[in-house]
C-alpha cells in the first residue's frame, strides 16, 4: 500500500487536499458557531462581573434592605443602586443621546467587577459622573465638560391616576464629566442581554436620591457570589412592609392599612381581608374618591370627599336621621352636607366626578343617588383619616392653596367649604356602598384606598397589629408587588446559547461548498480508480478477489482522507478566523458587534473532523462499488464507465418533471406563507429533473451526420457521461445558490412604501420613542399645548396624525439580538390602530377582514392574543402560529401571549403586539406611552420639531423605512454571506471541471495525436476540447439559473424586491468566463504532450 500511495502521489495528493477543503469548511463552521457562543458568552460575563442575581422595581423601596439580605445570605455581597432610562446632553454643543442607562451607586459597585471606579463626588456645584466609552463618543465629550442628564421624576401616585401629576415629570440634573470607563466590565454593564454596548451614566448614589427626592431608598438590588440559597425566599423574609409599599398606620381602636401609592392593588387587598378572616379580626375597607359636585336640586357643594364604605363591625355612624342600610343607588350626607343642601331623607342627590380616560382625557360622569340616611358629624362621619393624604391637597392650609393634578375651579369656593376645611379638613361628605364605589371609582391601579382593621377580642390593638404584620408579610410574596430577582448571570449564559445556530447556520451557507468538495474527493478517487482500471484487472486475472481489491483501495482512501483530514483541521481553524475576521468587518450588518472573538472547541474538532471523514468515505465507497459492476475484459482494455439503463434515468427524469410540475401549480393555488416553500421544492425539482433529461441525452448515441468542430466537441460530451453529468451538476448547483440567493436581495426602500398600508410599515412614515413616558394627546390642541408646542408648531402637527403605543421594556426579538430572548419587548396597541388596520399578514389564526380585530379575542384567563413579526417568530423566538410565550406579569404571575397573527416583514420584528385593554390589565403600572407611529408626508420637517421640543424626555423619531432597511441589512449580509461561500464552491466545481477536461484529454492523446497526424491544427483540437467543457458549464448554468428563479419567484413578485439582473448577469459570465480560462489553461498543458509517443501508444 505505501509503493501505491508513493507511486500515484500526484492524485493521492489531490484527493488529500480535496479531505482537507471539505474538513476545513465543516470544522470552521462548527468552529464559528463555538466562536459566536463563547463570544457572547465573554460578553454575557464581562457586563455582569461578579453579579449573578438582580432585583430592577419600578418602586422604590429601603437601601438598607440590602444589608438585610446580605446579614441572611451570609457568603454573598448585596449592593444597592438605583438604575433608570434617560437622556444625556452635552450642555456647551447640544449633542444628545438617548436610551442612556441612568446608575446611581456607591463604591461597592465597583467591587462587582474588580475595577477602579473613578472618584464620583457630591461636593461642589455640580458633582461628578463618569461615562462609558460609547457614551463619550456619542456626545463627544472631554473630561470636565457639563454633562445634563434627564429622567423621570419619581412619582409615588400613579401618573394616569386622577391624583397623579402628568406634567413635571421630567427631572434634569446638571454633571461634571470626571472619568470614562472603557466598554467592558463596569462600562458594559447592563442587566438585558444584548451584544452592542449600552450607553453607560454613573453617579453618585446620594446624588440621584435627592434629585429624585427617595433619600435612603434605591429600586435595585445586586448580589454576587455563588450559593445554594434561595435569594428570593429570602427576600421574603427580611422584607418590610415598607419594601412592598403598604403602611400600616396605628389608632387608638384600630390601625389602617394603607398604600405608599397611595391605592391598594386588588390582590393586596384581598390578602388583607383574607388575614383578617383568619385572625377574625374585624376590618373595614375604605375607597374614597373625589366628588366636583354633589347636587340636591339647584344647590351644590364644590370638590368634597365622598367614601365608599363597608362598613361591618368596624367603625360606627351616628345616625341623625333615615337608614344606614345602603343598596347600590344609596348615598349617606353628613348634617353639615345636608344642611348645606338642604337635603331631606328620600331626595335625589347627584354628584360629579372625574373619570381618566386614556390620553390624559377627564371625562366629567354623573351619579344619581337617593338619600338614605343623615350622619352627625362625629365616628365616621366626620373623619378626616378616611382619605389619603395627597400631595399638594391633603396638606394645603386652605381649598385656595390646592396643587391639584386635575382642573378646578377655585371661584366655586365659598368661604363655608373653607371653614369646613379648616375642621374637618377632607373629611368626606357623603358615603356609598363598598359595591357601588367600586363600581364607579375602581381602577387597574387598585381598588381601595384603606382597610381599617380591629383588635381581636381579648387583645389590645398593638399584639392584633404585631400578629397582623407577620402574618401579612408570609402571605404578601414580593414577587406579587415587583421585587423580583431575577437570575441574570444564568439567564445571560443561557440566553449565549443564541437565537440562531451559527454552526448551523455557516453548514447552511457551506453545505454547497462542503458538497463540491465532497464531490471532488469522489470525482479524483474515481479518476484514480480509471487510472488504475488495467492494474484492477490484472489484479483480478491474478486471483484477487472483487472484495480483497475495494479493502485494498479502502486501506489506501482511509489513510489518504485521515491525512487530509487532520489538514483540515487546521486549515478548519484558519477558515473559521477568517469567517470571524468577516463578521466584525465586512459582515458586521449580521452581528451587530466587533467584539468576537476565536474560540476553539476540541468536541468540534473531532466532530467535524468525524463527519468530515463519513461523507468522504461514503463518496469515495460509492466509487468503489463500482468496479464490481466492471468485467475484468473491460477493466484490462481501460473501460470504466458503467453505463446506467435508460428506463432507470428516464423514470427519476418523468416522476422529477411530475412532481415538479405539482408542486409549482401547488404553490401558485395555496397561501403565500405555504406557497414560499412549496416554490423552493419545486425549483429544485426543476433542477433535478433538467439533470436527469441530460443525462438522458448523454446517453444518446453519436448523430452520423456531418458536424463542424463545435458540434463535434459538443457530441464528444457524450464519451463519459457519469463525468460530464458531475460537472454539469456542479455548475447548475452553484448556480442554482447564487442566483436564488441574488434575487433574494431586498431593494434599498423608498420613502414611496411609507404612504402604503399594505408594506412593512402600515403607512407610517415615522416610529417615535422617548425615554420618559408621554401623557398628553399629540392630536389635541391642550395636548399639544402641555407638551410645549408653539401654534406655529401646530400647524405641522395638525397635518400628522399620532397613534401612541404602550411600551413593557424588555429583549429585542429581532435578528439584531444575537442572544435568544426570554422576556420580548411588548408594546400596547390602541383601538385606532386596530380600527385603522395596515400592515400585510403573513398568516392568522381566523380568516377575517381586519386581522387586528384578533387582538380583541377571548382566549381565556391569563392568555392574551398577540400578533409578531413572521420573521422573527419564526427565526428569533422559534414560535410559530398558535403558540404560546410566557412572560411575567407585574403580580408576580404568569401570562401567555398566544400568536394569532403574524405580520410580513414589519417594522414591528423588535416586539410583540397586545391590545391596549390587555396590556393595562397585566401591566397596570406601566404608565403612559412610550413610542408613537406618525402619518405624515413631512417626515424630515416634523422629526426635526418633535425632537427639539421635546429633547428632555428622549424623544427620537426614526424613518420607518430606515428601520425596516436596518433590519434587511441583516437579512441581505447573511445572503452576501452565502453567496461568497457558494462562490468558493462554484470554484471547487470549475476546479473540477479542469480536472475532468485534463483527464479526458490524457485519455485521449492517442486519438488527438492521430487527428494531428490527419492535419488537424493544435488551435482546431483545442476549440474542440473548448467546446466540450463550455457547452457543460453553459447547460449547468441554464438549468442552474432557470430553477433557482423558479424556487425565488415569490420573492421576484413581492413587494420591494428589486433583482439586480445587472449584477447576476455579469456574474454569470464572469464564471463562465473564468470556466472556459481554467479550460483552455488545462488544454494547453495536454495538448503539449509529444505526437509521436501517442501514436506508437494508438498503433
Amino acid at each position: 500500500m505505501r509503493r501505491s500511495l508513493i507511486y500515484f502521489w500526484r492524485i493521492n495528493l489531490a484527493v488529500m487536499l480535496g479531505v482537507a477543503v471539505a474538513t476545513a469548511v465543516l470544522t470552521g463552521a462548527l468552529i464559528v458557531g463555538d466562536s459566536v457562543r463563547g463570544s457572547l458568552r465573554d460578553l454575557s460575563l464581562s457586563r455582569l462581573g461578579k453579579i449573578d442575581h438582580a432585583l430592577v422595581s419600578e418602586r422604590f423601596f429601603r437601601a438598607h434592605l440590602e444589608r438585610d439580605l446580605e446579614r441572611e445570605l451570609d457568603t454573598q455581597d448585596v449592593v444597592s443602586a438605583i438604575s433608570l432610562s434617560g437622556t444625556a446632553v452635552h450642555a456647551r454643543s447640544n449633542t444628545r443621546a438617548s436610551r442612556v442607562q441612568i446608575q446611581g451607586i456607591d463604591n461597592r459597585f465597583a467591587n462587582l467587577f474588580d475595577q477602579i471606579l473613578p472618584e464620583l463626588t457630591i461636593e461642589g456645584i455640580f458633582p461628578s459622573v463618569v461615562v462609558n466609552e460609547s457614551l463619550q463618543k456619542e456626545l463627544n465629550a472631554q473630561i470636565g465638560d457639563a454633562i445634563l442628564l434627564s429622567f423621570e421624576q419619581s412619582d409615588d401616585i400613579h401618573r394616569e391616576s386622577l391624583f397623579g401629576h402628568a406634567d413635571g415629570a421630567v427631572q434634569t440634573i446638571r454633571l461634571t464629566l470626571a472619568g470614562v470607563l472603557p466598554d467592558r466590565g463596569m462600562g458594559r454593564f447592563g442587566l438585558f442581554a444584548r451584544q452592542t454596548v449600552p450607553l453607560n451614566a454613573y453617579l453618585s448614589l446620594p446624588v440621584l436620591q435627592k434629585a429624585l427626592g427617595q433619600r435612603g431608598r434605591v429600586n435595585t438590588l445586586l448580589v454576587s457570589g455563588d450559593s445554594d440559597t434561595d435569594v428570593q425566599e429570602v427576600l421574603s423574609r427580611v422584607a418590610t412592609p415598607d419594601d412592598l409599599g403598604i403602611i400600616i398606620r396605628r389608632e387608638t381602636d384600630y390601625f389602617a392599612i394603607e398604600s405608599t401609592q397611595f391605592i391598594l392593588k386588588s390582590h393586596i387587598a384581598e390578602t388583607i381581608q383574607q388575614v383578617s378572616a383568619e385572625l377574625n379580626a374585624p376590618h373595614m375597607s375604605i375607597l374614597t374618591y373625589l366628588a366636583n359636585t354633589t347636587q340636591v336640586g339647584e344647590r351644590g357643594l364644590p370638590y368634597s370627599t365622598i367614601s365608599a364604605l363597608d362598613v361591618g363591625n368596624l367603625g360606627t355612624f351616628q345616625l341623625v336621621d333615615g337608614l344606614l342600610q345602603l343598596g347600590e343607588d344609596d348615598i349617606l350626607l353628613n348634617t353639615w352636607a345636608a344642611e348645606d343642601l338642604n337635603a331631606q331623607v328620600g331626595d335625589e342627590v347627584k354628584v360629579a366626578y372625574y373619570e381618566v380616560a386614556p390620553g390624559e382625557k377627564l371625562l366629567t360622569r354623573w351619579a344619581i343617588f337617593q338619600l338614605k340616611g343623615i350622619v352627625a358629624m362625629a365616628g365616621l362621619g366626620a373623619d378626616e383619616k378616611l382619605s389619603p393624604d395627597y400631595p399638594g391637597l391633603g396638606d394645603a392650609n386652605n381649598m385656595a392653596d390646592w396643587e391639584a393634578p386635575f382642573p378646578i375651579d377655585l371661584s366655586r369656593v365659598r368661604p363655608e367649604d373653607e371653614d369646613y376645611w379648616d375642621t374637618y379638613r377632607d373629611a368626606p361628605k357623603a358615603f356609598v356602598s363598598a359595591a357601588t364605589g367600586q363600581r364607579l371609582w375602581q381602577s387597574r391601579f387598585g381598588v381601595l384606598t384603606a382597610i381599617r382593621i380591629g383588635a381581636i377580642a381579648g387583645e389590645d390593638i398593638e399584639t392584633t397589629a404585631k400578629r397582623f404584620e407577620d402574618r401579612l408579610l408570609k402571605n404578601i410574596a414580593p414577587e406579587s408587588v415587583g421585587l423580583i430577582f431575577q437570575p441574570v448571570k444564568q439567564q445571560g449564559l443561557a440566553a449565549s446559547a443564541g437565537a440562531t445556530d451559527f454552526s448551523g447556520l455557516f453548514i447552511a451557507f457551506s453545505q454547497f461548498l462542503i458538497i463540491s468538495a465532497a464531490l471532488l474527493v469522489g470525482l479524483l478517487f474515481r479518476l484514480s480508480v480509471e487510472q488504475r482500471g488495467r492494474e484492477v484487472g490484472m489484479r483480478m486475472v491474478s486471483g484477487y478477489s472483487g472484495k480483497k481489491i475495494r479493502r485494498l483501495f479502502s486501506c489506501e482512501s482511509l489513510v489518504l482522507a485521515g491525512v487530509g483530514g487532520i489538514t483540515g483541521l487546521i486549515g478548519g481553524v484558519f477558515y473559521a478566523y477568517l469567517i470571524i475576521v468577516g463578521l466584525r468587518t465586512y459582515w458586521v450588518g449580521a452581528v451587530g458587534t466587533s467584539d468576537l472573538a476565536l474560540h476553539i472547541h476540541a468536541s468540534s474538532l473531532l466532530l467535524g473532523y468525524a463527519i468530515s471523514l463519513m461523507v468522504i468515505l461514503l463518496a469515495i465507497w460509492l466509487t468503489l462499488r463500482r468496479l464490481g459492476n466492471i468485467s475484468v475484459r473491460a477493466l484490462l482494455s481501460g473501460v470504466t464507465e458503467v453505463v446506467r439503463a435508460k428506463s432507470r434515468t428516464k423514470w427519476y427524469a418523468l416522476v422529477s418533471l411530475i412532481l415538479a410540475a405539482l408542486s409549482l401549480g401547488g404553490a401558485v393555488a395555496v397561501d403565500p406563507s405555504a406557497g414560499t416553500g412549496l416554490f423552493f421544492v419545486s425549483g429544485a425539482l426543476w433542477m433535478v429533473s433538467g439533470l436527469c433529461f441530460l443525462s438522458l441525452w448523454f446517453r444518446r448515441g453519436h448523430r452520423s451526420v456531418r458536424e463542424g468542430i463545435i458540434g463535434m466537441g459538443v457530441q464528444n460530451s457524450k464519451r463519459q457521461p457519469a463525468r460530464s453529468l458531475l460537472c454539469a451538476s456542479l455548475i447548475g448547483c452553484a448556480c442554482f445558490v447564487i442566483v436564488a440567493v441574488g434575487a433574494n436581495r431586498r431593494t434599498d426602500l423608498t420613502q414611496n412604501i411609507a404612504q402604503d398600508k399594505a408594506s412593512g410599515t402600515g403607512g407610517f412614515a415615522l416610529i417615535a420613542e422617548v425615554d420618559v413616558p408621554i401623557y398628553r394627546d399629540f392630536n389635541s390642541k391642550e395636548g399639544q399645548f402641555e407638551l410645549g408646542f408653539s401654534q406655529t408648531d401646530a400647524e405641522l402637527l395638525n397635518q400628522a396624525q399620532f397613534i401612541p403605543l404602550r411600551v413593557l421594556p424588555g429583549e429585542d426579538a429581532s435578528c439584531l439580538n444575537l442572544y435568544k430572548p426570554d422576556s420580548p419587548r411588548v408594546l400596547g396597541v390602541p383601538e385606532a390602530l386596530r380600527q385603522r388596520g395596515g400592515f400585510t399578514f403573513q398568516q392568522t389564526s381566523t380568516e377575517v377582514e381586519n386581522p387586528w380585530t384578533l387582538l380583541s379575542e377571548d382566549l381565556g384567563a391569563d392568555v392574551i392574543p398577540a400578533i409578531g413579526d413572521y420573521n422573527s417568530a419564526m427565526w428569533i423566538l422559534h414560535k410559530q402560529l398558535g403558540d404560546d410565550i410566557a412572560l411575567q406579569n407585574e403580580m408576580g404571575g404568569t401570562v401567555k401571549l398566544r400568536l394569532v397573527g403574524l405580520l410580513k416583514t414589519s417594522i414591528f420584528q423588535s416586539e410583540l403586539l397586545i391590545s391596549e385593554d390587555n396590556f393595562l390589565r397585566h401591566f397596570p403600572d406601566q404608565s403612559g406611552y412610550g413610542a408613537f407611529l406618525v402619518e405624515t408626508q413631512q417626515p424630515v420637517q416634523l422629526t426635526a420639531l418633535v425632537e427639539s421640543r421635546l429633547k428632555d424626555i428622549g424623544l427620537d423619531a426614526v424613518s420607518t423605512t430606515q428601520k425596516l432597511a436596518h433590519f434587511q441589512e441583516v437579512e441581505n449580509t447573511y445572503l452576501s454571506t452565502f453567496q461568497t461561500l457558494g462562490g468558493l464552491g462554484l470554484l471547487l466545481g470549475t476546479l473540477g471541471l479542469g480536472i475532468v477536461l485534463l483527464r479526458n484529454v490524457i485519455e485521449r492523446r492517442g486519438e488527438l495525436a492521430v487527428l494531428r497526424a490527419f492535419g488537424f491544427r493544435r488551435a482546431v483540437l483545442s476549440r474542440m476540447l473548448l467546446a466540450e467543457n463550455g457547452f457543460l458549464m453553459l447547460v449547468g448554468l441554464a438549468i442552474g439559473s432557470v430553477s433557482a428563479l423558479i424556487a425565488v419567484a415569490p420573492h421576484v413578485m413581492s413587494y420591494g424586491a428589486l433583482i439586480p439582473w445587472g449584477s447576476l448577469a455579469l456574474t454569470l459570465v464572469i464564471i463562465y468566463g473564468a470556466g472556459l480560462i481554467a479550460s483552455a489553461i488545462a488544454v494547453f498543458f495536454a495538448l503539449r504532450a509529444p505526437l509521436l509517443p501517442a501514436l506508437k501508444q494508438e498503433m
